[in-house]
């Protein structure tokens, strides 16, 4: 089976020594928070800056204007935001001998017999690991510890192209 921009015949199998697909590796899985303690303070800071601005703005409109248009969308938007700034403190990205995933507000997912290729992306206290599918998608994933960010070193290694 060949895969895009491989010459035909070529297969999509790795030559390198083991079973880079196997997940051997991580028999031990390696987990930790999806987003290092940078982001989630900046996440944190940014929360409170739109909080304190949206009690501004209500406190500051017409006294005759209805509670509900007052409050109605004003409260949607920031039940959203609370809800993705809960989602992305509480994500977690796990590797495991199964492939990796990452709990959040969408839940991704590559088991290791999919992973066509793998590169790291961002400044070294911000590491993301970018994942080529064989069927041509691409993943993102985190990682906020050292631990994560060795154990993303160690994908890219395995599934260099």
């Amino acid at each position: 089976m060949s895969g895009p921009g491989r010459p035909e015949g070529e297969s999509l199998e790795r030559k390198q020594d083991g079973d880079p697909k196997s997940g051997r590796d991580f028999e031990q899985p390696v987990s930790g928070p999806a987003y290092g303690l940078f982001f989630r303070v900046v996440a944190t800071a940014m929360l409170l800056a739109v909080l304190a601005m949206a009690a501004r703005a209500a406190l500051q409109a017409p006294v005759d204007t209805p509670l509900g248009d007052r409050f109605g969308i004003l409260g949607l938007g920031l039940f959203a935001l609370a809800a993705s700034y809960w989602m992305m403190i509480r994500a977690t990205t796990t590797i495991d001998d199964a492939g990796i995933r990452q709990s959040g507000l969408i839940e991704t997912k590559v088991a290791w017999s999919e992973v066509y290729s793998a590169r790291l992306f961002g400044p070294p206290f911000a590491r993301r690991l970018l994942v080529r599918t064989i069927n041509g998608r691409f993943r993102f994933f985190f990682g906020g510890t050292p631990e994560l960010h060795a154990a993303f070193a160690r994908i890219v290694q395995r599934f260099r192209t």
